[in-house]
This record gives C-alpha cells, structure tokens and sequence, in this order.
C-alpha cells in the first residue's frame, strides 16, 4: 500500500514539474509568437560596399514586411539592425531609425544602414527586426543575412594629375 501511495505520489509530483517547465517555456516563446501575429518580415537584400569618402565599410539591409495586425497602420515604428561578428558572435553595433518612421501601407519594404569602421572583421551577420517607435517591444520575427566584407576594386581611375609622372 505504501509503495502505490508513493508512486502516485511522485506521479503527481512529475505532472506538477513537467507543468512548471512546460508553463515557462510558453513564456519564453509568447513574446515570440505575439510579435509574429503582429507582423512577419524577410530580406530582400543585404549588401556591404566599402566608402568612397571615408575610411570604413557600409551595411545595407532592405527588409520586406507584412503587417497582419492593421492597427499599426498609421503608427510610427522603428527598426533595429544589430551587427554581430560571426567568428565570436560578439554584438558590433545596434543601429535604428532617430525617431522611426510611420507604417502606412500594410505591405512594403524599409532600408536599414550602418557604417563599420573596424578593418579588422570580416564575416559579420546583420539581425533585423521590426518594434515600436521606442524600441521597447517587437512587432516582427527576426531575419538574418550573413555577409562578408571584402575590397572591391574601383571600376574608374582617380582623377588624372595635369602631369603624368614618367616611368
């Protein structure tokens, strides 16, 4: 008798914590699954081309979006891009938008732009996502593009100095 009060016991017990991780792991996920019926985003493209006025690297990202909930019409959003180094997964740097940009259509596309000084890294990937203006809760899925940065030749000559050195 005491064996079966035992196992119900402990049967209860493992219900009562399978439903405590099941709980938290729903927690940890809904903010997730909110910000997708919100919304849902993809990249369009991704590009990182060196400045031709200054020393350093630009990242373009052009993110596609959908808004399945119309209330956020009309509103003013922001956006985050994050750079993460892919050799360390260290972050680099977060860029937005100053003071948003208001959603006017339910279906568009928005650029986001960050300039890399650092020489040193090479392989980084850009995270995107889309919030509210104050950046304080997401309104979309994260998307991701990997990209490298590497020299690309000038296709021109610089311009010409009145006289040509000999050779």
């Amino acid at each position: 008798m005491n064996k079966v009060i035992f196992n119900m016991s402990c049967t209860k017990f493992v219900v009562a914590i399978s439903l405590t991780i099941i709980s938290f792991l729903l927690t940890l996920s809904g903010g997730e699954l909110l910000a997708q019926q919100r919304g849902t985003i993809s990249v369009d493209r991704a590009v990182v081309l060196p400045l031709t006025t200054a020393e350093g690297n630009q990242v373009r990202v052009v993110v596609n979006y959908e808004l399945k909930d119309e209330s956020l019409l009309g509103q003013r959003v922001n956006a985050i891009m994050g750079i993460y180094d892919r050799q360390t997964g260290s972050l680099i740097k977060l860029s937005s938008f100053p003071n948003g940009f208001v959603l006017n259509n339910s279906k568009g596309t928005t650029q986001l732009a960050t300039t890399l000084t650092d020489n040193v890294i090479q392989n980084i990937s850009a995270i995107v996502t889309l919030t509210n203006a104050d950046k304080s809760e997401k309104y979309t899925n994260d998307v991701r593009a990997d990209l490298e940065l590497r020299t690309i030749l000038p296709t021109t000559l610089p311009p010409l100095l009145e006289e040509i050195p000999p050779l």
